[in-house]
């Protein structure tokens, strides 16, 4: 793989989109704050229901615990759903395909699936990371390719996606993980920026892994200077 060329090829798919990933990146995160913003307000005034309820006030509790739950699962599927808006859009602004705002909020009707998928892979992540962490690491990157397959093969199940994912990633482990450390210095500048400059390394980033996945589809021609004939040497 040809990581320069990877990265220049994420570059100038950015600057060819049409609205810039910037903004969409901007929509994305204030949806993402919205959600969390509601969720600690409901949250909040259930303590606030609980520490005011009187003798008999069973009931009410129950009813604001009950509430704060649904609103909790609630934001958890949007949460999980616009991210895996957020796959799909990297990977049509890196083949040069139209795409926008509303390519967030596409994937409702997929949304238990979406919810299952992110579930599965939290769920045996944190178990290998019990493990010294190193594991957790591992099994990370080799589920790493499920949500873009998800994305291609909306009718394959979590359990395929999951599967395809570490048989394309058989092997490079160690190559995506290099991958992912060379954003070293761009991460190092969102710190110093107090956050702002994620506004334009998130979607460079997530547009580079959108390349990196076509890559690992040789056979499949992709937008742009990049394919995976041009990423061996």
């Amino acid at each position: 793989m040809n990581r320069a060329l990877l990265k220049q090829d994420a570059k100038d798919a950015m600057r060819a989109a049409n609205p810039h990933p910037v903004l969409v990146t901007l929509v994305l995160m204030a949806v993402s704050m919205a959600a969390s913003l509601i969720s600690s307000l409901v949250g909040a005034l259930t303590g606030i229901t609980f520490a005011l309820a009187e003798d008999g006030g069973s009931g009410i509790g129950f009813f604001s615990s009950l509430i704060a739950l649904v609103v909790s699962v609630a934001v958890s599927l949007l949460l999980a759903t616009v991210q895996f808006g957020y796959y799909a859009y990297s990977l049509k602004v890196f083949k040069r395909e139209q795409t926008g705002i509303g390519e967030l909020f596409a994937y409702f009707p997929m949304l238990l699936k979406v919810f299952g998928l992110s579930l599965w892979m939290g769920l045996f992540i944190s178990l290998w990371s019990l493990l010294c962490g190193i594991p957790g690491i591992i099994a990370a990157i080799r589920y790493s390719q499920s949500f873009f397959i998800l994305v291609e093969n909306p009718d394959k199940s979590i359990r395929e996606c999951v599967n395809e994912s570490k048989r394309l990633m058989s092997g490079k482990i160690w190559e995506y993980f290099v991958l992912e450390l060379s954003f070293i210095l761009w991460l190092l500048l969102v710190s110093v920026t107090c956050g702002i400059a994620i506004l334009y390394v998130g979607p460079y980033m997530q547009i580079t892994m959108a390349g990196y996945y076509l890559s690992l589809k040789p056979a499949q021609p992709v937008g742009g200077a990049f394919d995976g004939t041009a990423a061996e040497g």
